[in-house]
């Protein structure tokens, strides 16, 4: 809907940013690929996103599901998959479904699925994914422990060879892909962006990127809704006991050590970016992507009881984008929120 009849400027728009109308720029790789087949096919620009993105679905879901379908599927695995704050937040706000996070999704479970199989991948195609992923969306950098903690885990190299291949094919290529962007990338929006993508017969009904100010003060934005922010950490709180539940009936342990490098990733991104609910949503699927490629251990009554509480309970929450970090129904919403207004209000006071 946001893509081909609302064509909003904040789903759409980002889509369509391309090299054609300013040069090289961030997020503009697969709207140069859009332009280009618009150009020689006439085909409309928001059909032809459209037809990709629902590509991408299609093949993930396929995957996924071959993938799921291999392992023990138990209840307690459903209640991964559908958790508000990792892959089941498309249930809850479809907005998320036209974000372009699900490249980096589908690139990370073909990964998954070649270290699974022992199938020789070579490292250099796991360069040019990166390269790729950055150039769609810089946020995808910020993920890169995901994809270096997951071929250390699962390859069976010695830790020398492995820590080795990381430097070289994860993080320097991920680097100086992000320092050319910043040194020589031109802005998302340049003056004609708009006619431009008019002259190829496609009017936003939403400026949406093509009208946001880089030099927009996001500390205040923050400061305006703080208590609104500070509520992710509810969200935080739920999915993380979701994921320490089925860590410890299965018997998985995951490395603090990657969840404290890819946390220190992260900080820049929760400090430029105001859209907070992106960015957890994006992490938490990530897991989710790697805990199904975990040992699972068979059910038992007491974990499908357990399962079924987290399903359900899981259900009645959701959280935003932006500024609302935790929403439920309005009686449990209430009870929550006059808690953790009264911790916040009470430290608020101390500082």
């Amino acid at each position: 809907m946001q893509v081909v009849f609302h064509k909003n400027g904040w789903y759409l728009g980002e889509w369509l940013i391309s090299y054609q109308d300013g040069g090289f720029k961030r997020r503009g790789l697969c709207g140069t690929f859009f332009i280009f087949l618009n150009e020689i096919t006439g085909a409309q620009l928001e059909w032809i996103v459209f037809a990709f993105v629902s590509s991408i679905y299609t093949l993930l879901f396929f995957l996924l599901i071959k993938f799921f379908t291999q392992k023990k599927n138990t209840l307690l695995t459903i209640s991964l998959i559908l958790l508000p704050a990792g892959m089941g937040m498309v249930l809850k706000d479809p907005t998320v479904a036209a974000k372009k996070e699900i490249v980096i999704f589908l690139f990370y479970l073909i990964y998954c699925i070649y270290l699974e199989s022992h199938k020789k991948i070579r490292d250099i195609f796991i360069t040019l994914f990166i390269i790729i992923a950055i150039l769609n969306h810089e946020a995808a950098f910020f993920y890169i422990p995901f994809v270096s903690f997951t071929y250390f885990i699962r390859d069976k190299a010695s830790s020398q060879v492995k820590i080795k291949k990381i430097l070289l094919y994860h993080i320097i290529p991920a680097v100086v892909t992000m320092l050319i962007l910043y040194k020589f990338g031109y802005s998302i929006s340049s003056e004609n962006s708009i006619q431009f993508l008019q002259n190829h017969g496609l009017n936003l009904v939403l400026k949406g990127i093509y009208g946001y100010d880089p030099h927009y003060n996001v500390l205040n934005f923050y400061q305006a809704h703080l208590y609104g922010y500070l509520t992710y950490l509810i969200s935080l709180f739920f999915a993380s006991l979701t994921f320490f539940i089925y860590y410890k009936f299965n018997k998985i342990k995951i490395s603090r050590k990657f969840l404290i490098i890819q946390a220190i990733f992260l900080l820049p991104l929760f400090y430029i970016a105001y859209d907070w609910g992106r960015w957890i949503n994006i992490f938490f699927t990530l897991l989710t992507l790697f805990t199904l490629g975990e040992k699972q251990l068979n059910s038992s009554l007491k974990q499908d009881i357990v399962a079924l509480v987290l399903i359900l309970f899981n259900s009645l929450w959701t959280m935003l984008l932006f500024t609302q970090g935790f929403m439920t129904f309005p009686a449990l919403d209430a009870l929550i929120k006059k808690v953790y207004y009264f911790i916040y209000f009470k430290i608020h006071n101390l500082l």
